[in-house]
């Protein structure tokens, strides 16, 4: 069998003959009620619940279950956001299990996390210490973003196919990392005048819930690097190069 659904349900384990006809209402149901998923297949596990919603008994299960398994396992689990986690060895797994059930109550006031980064230190992307040390980008590795002479809001005016909105939102520049108006864009674009006015390229990290195209909220930790530009037109703005890979930033 190359893969085998699993849930724990008030601290019982159902296999694949009970879970195999459970659709997505009936998974969100079990999820919001304290059940948790376990897929298996030949190379890695996901774990996946809800951290507002647990049912000790389920999660104690898998705490006793899991030493006879063997990774990489991936945990999935929502807070305001579905976090992704991946470890390679399962006791790793197991302690992150248990800090995360003894913060199931946290609120997160916040969507949006940056933090400066310093590049000496950072695990940066090869792509973004290209970027810093030349101070430039290929138009395809950046989103172009243009200030209103008037009201000095930044708007998207072009996103680079090699970018990862691209990739994950794709081209239109409405989709949400695109938005204007809201705390997401407030946040990241706070920086955006610093840099015209420093003419200095600016590089930090972010973490960041944010809604992807079929509606669910994922967090998603980026790098980024904002570069002042002025375009052919005679217009200011900056190009942001990111890359989406670890960031120094612990949200729980």
């Amino acid at each position: 069998m190359d893969s085998q659904t699993l849930w724990i349900i008030k601290g019982r384990m159902e296999f694949a003959s009970a879970s195999a006809a459970v659709d997505a209402a009936a998974e969100e149901r079990l999820l919001n009620d304290g059940a948790v998923k376990v897929l298996l297949t030949r190379d890695d596990m996901t774990i996946r619940w809800k951290l507002f919603s647990p049912s000790w008994a389920s999660l104690y299960y898998l705490l006793e279950w899991l030493p006879g398994q063997y990774g990489p396992c991936r945990l999935e689990y929502f807070a305001a956001g579905w976090f992704n986690e991946t470890y390679e060895d399962i006791l790793q797994a197991i302690g992150r299990i248990r800090t995360l059930m003894d913060k199931s109550d946290v609120f997160l006031r916040s969507r949006v996390f940056i933090k400066p980064a310093d590049m000496e230190r950072a695990q940066a992307p090869g792509l973004l210490q290209d970027v810093l040390m030349k101070g430039d980008a290929p138009s395809e590795y950046g989103v172009d973003c243009v200030e209103d002479p008037l009201t000095h809001a930044f708007k998207v005016a072009r996103i680079g196919e090699k970018t990862p909105i691209a990739q994950r939102w794709g081209m239109t520049p409405v989709c949400f990392p695109c938005m204007n108006g809201n705390d997401y864009d407030q946040l990241v674009s706070s920086i955006y005048p610093q840099v015209l006015k420093t003419g200095q390229a600016h590089y930090d990290h972010v973490y960041a819930a944010m809604q992807e195209n079929d509606g669910r909220v994922s967090w998603v930790p980026y790098q980024r690097v904002v570069l002042p530009r002025v375009f052919r037109d005679g217009s200011r703005g900056v190009r942001v190069v990111s890359k989406i890979a670890p960031v120094d930033i612990q949200v729980i």
